[in-house]
């Protein structure tokens, strides 16, 4: 190798020592083959025959030499075998050096580089469906968590404008409710001549009428902690002293009926003042939920049946309360006797009728 120029000894002994082939020719100003050497595999230097052109025995050469700037490298030269190199020319006098250095590893590790590259494009690009998949979906599950949010709390709303809250928790623990309260006042109050003046009036004046009546209930049971337990028609039933017990039960309820009186005095219909019935009784009851879909909190008892009774005595705009809860009352209301009356399945009964 001492014939070669200094600078291509210095390769071919470079690429010796790092294991890696290299194979050179040398070319006369003949453009033949002057003289060949170098262990580049599969390539058959061995069968080129020296004195000969290079372009008969290199097809990949024709064409190219003689190359008009030496020193020239053309890189990944396809061999036979499968096997590429790196071809360098360099000038020498009246000679040119054509070095082939192997670079089928580098072809190699490029490929494994560039398929890896595929592959982690691939991986990137399922990890961005995957990560689109999976915003979706959470999306789609945050929308679903909210409507079930919102149908939990529409239920929650709706199971506390059916009962009492401390009865809705004992219901969704499954516990039977059935209670015996010792004392509590009930009260029922109805619209005098509905009936009559709805045929008169229509449906939609009808609606607005009870929409009034019962909000006004509704917002009363608030202010004074009282639980409006039903309606029935045009008659509304409220009680005071439960779930939760309170002394001063039947003034509450007492308070609740001067304002109702007053806010249906403030409405008119069918082009008169909004007149009710007012009753109210003090007593023991039985308090509990039945049904199973269409379930309702109701009560039951004497003190019930009583109220609903003097209710139905009382005169237009009057408000009438039992002996009772006259005696619970006490000095504080304004309360006019009236004669002991007969009650349909009761008797005589003493009542009050309250005034302030």
């Amino acid at each position: 190798m001492h014939g070669l120029p200094r600078e291509v000894r210095s390769w071919i002994f470079n690429f010796f020592y790092r294991e890696h082939s290299v194979a050179y020719l040398k070319i006369d100003a003949e453009l033949c083959i002057a003289a060949k050497g170098g262990n580049l595999k599969h390539y058959g230097l061995s069968s080129l025959r020296t004195g000969k052109p290079v372009a008969d025995q290199l097809e990949f050469m024709e064409g190219l030499l003689p190359c008009p700037e030496l020193p020239f490298h053309m890189a990944m030269v396809e061999l036979p075998g499968g096997r590429v190199a790196d071809l360098h020319l360099f000038a020498d006098n009246d000679c040119v050096w054509l070095l082939f250095l192997d670079a089928t590893a580098e072809r190699d590790n490029r490929q494994r580089l560039q398929q890896k590259a595929y592959e982690m494009t691939l991986l990137q690009e399922r990890e961005r469906q995957l990560n689109e998949k999976l915003r979706s979906t959470n999306e789609a599950l945050r929308e679903s968590q909210e409507g079930l949010s919102r149908e939990y709390q529409r239920a929650e709303t709706l199971l506390l404008n059916i009962l009492p809250a401390s009865i809705a928790e004992r219901l969704k623990a499954h516990e039977q409710i059935a209670d015996n309260h010792a004392e509590v006042s009930v009260l029922f109050a109805d619209i005098v001549g509905f009936t009559e003046r709805a045929r008169s009036v229509g449906a939609v004046t009808t609606l607005a009428i009870l929409n009034y009546f019962f909000k006004v209930a509704d917002q009363l049971s608030e202010r004074y902690g009282c639980e409006k337990i039903k309606t029935i028609g045009d008659c509304v039933m409220v009680v005071a002293g439960l779930p939760a017990a309170r002394s001063d039960h039947a003034e509450a309820l007492a308070h609740y009926a001067l304002e109702l009186r007053e806010a249906g005095m403030r409405e008119r219909f069918a082009g008169v003042p909004l007149r009710l019935r007012i009753g109210i009784h003090s007593g023991p009851i039985v308090a509990g939920v039945i049904g199973k879909k269409r379930f309702a909190y109701d009560l039951w008892g004497d003190t019930v049946n009583l109220a609903s009774r003097i209710q139905t005595s009382a005169e237009p705009d009057e408000i009438r309360i039992s002996d009772a809860t006259h005696t619970l009352l006490g000095p504080d209301f304004a309360c006019d006797p009236l004669e002991e009356t007969e009650l349909r399945g009761t008797g005589r009964v003493r009542m009050w009728r309250l005034r302030a």
